[in-house]
């Protein structure tokens, strides 16, 4: 029975870990973001529609929670509703809305934009096997998202 528990929270934790890796929020005090972030974030790359950093960000929920599913019907109806809340859409998209990557888009938006959109674009096309190990060891780009992420400032 403990295997079995063992078994299934394992890799709903990973799932959890890695959504808190790549959308840690720290308990420093809010910043206020400059009003121009939101409007970087929304822009379209190269003219393609939906290729912005918001649509990668609701891409990356969508297969966290893909991924998750099997894993969150083992749960208790109390956790199973918890996992449902922060992996919707409003809610993941709110989160990353707080992040230090959402922020540092303001200093250096191509670059963060292009590299977070590398690192989201990896995760979504990854095995869900390989996103509950960890995203950060996807590519190059999501080692330096895991990075800032976790930075002190």
């Amino acid at each position: 029975m403990i295997s079995k528990i063992n078994k299934t929270v394992i890799p709903l934790g990973l799932v959890l870990v890695l959504l808190g890796a790549v959308f840690s929020f720290g308990c420093s005090k809010k910043r206020k973001v400059p009003a121009a972030v939101e409007s970087v974030w929304k822009a379209d790359q190269n003219g393609v529609e939906n290729s912005n950093g918001f649509a990668w960000v609701s891409k990356y929920c969508e297969k966290v929670r893909q991924c998750a599913d099997g894993d969150m019907k083992t749960l208790n109806p109390d956790s199973e509703a918890i996992l449902e809340k922060r992996l919707r859409k409003d809610f993941c998209l709110e989160k990353f809305k707080e992040s230090k990557v959402y922020t540092l888009a303001a200093q250096e938006p191509k670059l963060v934009i292009d590299r977070t959109i590398s690192c989201l674009k990896s995760a979504t096309e990854a095995d869900c096997s390989l996103i509950k190990k960890g995203v950060s060891e996807l590519s190059e780009d999501c080692k330096w998202l895991q990075t800032l992420q976790n930075s002190k400032e």
